[in-house]
C-alpha cells in the first residue's frame, strides 16, 4: 500500500487536473513572481496528507468494488460496451464511487484551506528552480507523512 500511496504523492506534486467544485469560491492567481510562499507549501502539505487518507480510503473502496462486481483490478470491464449495457448496476455503482472520490478530493483541499487550483499550481511550480529551497522542504514534509 505504501507504494500505491508514494505514486499518489508524486501525481500531487506535479498536480492534478480536475474540475473546479461548483460552489463560488474566489478564483487563485498566482503570485506574479512565481514563488511558492511558505502559507502555500503549509497548505499543499496539509492538502497532501488529506489526499492520502482520502485515496487509502477509495483504495479499499475500489477493492469492495473489483470484489464485489467480479471485475478486474483494471476495470477493463468498464470500457467495453457491451458489459456496461448488459450490467448497469455496475456503471451506476462505479459512477457513485467516482463521485464519492471526487466529494472526498474536494473536502481535502477544503479542510486544508487551499483551493484545488491553488493545490495544482503549487504542484506545478515546485519544478520552477526559484522554487528549490520549497521543493526539497515539501519533499521532506512528505517523507515523513508517508513513514
Amino acid at each position: 500500500m505504501r507504494g500505491i500511496i508514494a505514486e499518489f504523492v508524486i501525481l500531487l506534486l506535479i498536480g492534478c487536473s480536475k474540475e473546479s467544485p461548483k460552489k463560488e469560491v474566489k478564483e487563485f492567481e498566482p503570485p506574479a513572481d512565481g514563488r511558492i510562499t511558505q502559507e502555500m507549501a503549509s497548505a499543499y502539505i496539509k492538502a497532501s496528507g488529506y489526499l492520502m487518507d482520502a485515496i487509502a480510503g477509495h483504495e479499499k473502496q475500489m477493492q469492495e468494488f473489483t470484489s464485489r462486481y467480479k471485475v478486474s483490478s483494471d476495470l477493463s470491464e468498464l470500457s467495453d460496451s457491451v458489459y456496461c449495457s448488459e450490467h448497469p448496476e455496475v456503471i451506476r455503482s462505479w459512477n457513485r464511487l467516482q463521485e464519492r472520490w471526487k466529494e472526498a478530493e474536494l473536502k481535502a483541499y477544503e479542510k486544508a484551506g487551499i483551493s484545488e487550483d491553488e493545490f495544482n499550481w503549487v504542484g506545478g511550480a515546485l519544478t520552477d528552480t526559484v522554487n528549490k529551497e520549497k521543493q526539497e522542504w515539501i519533499a521532506k514534509q512528505l517523507e515523513e507523512i508517508i513513514k
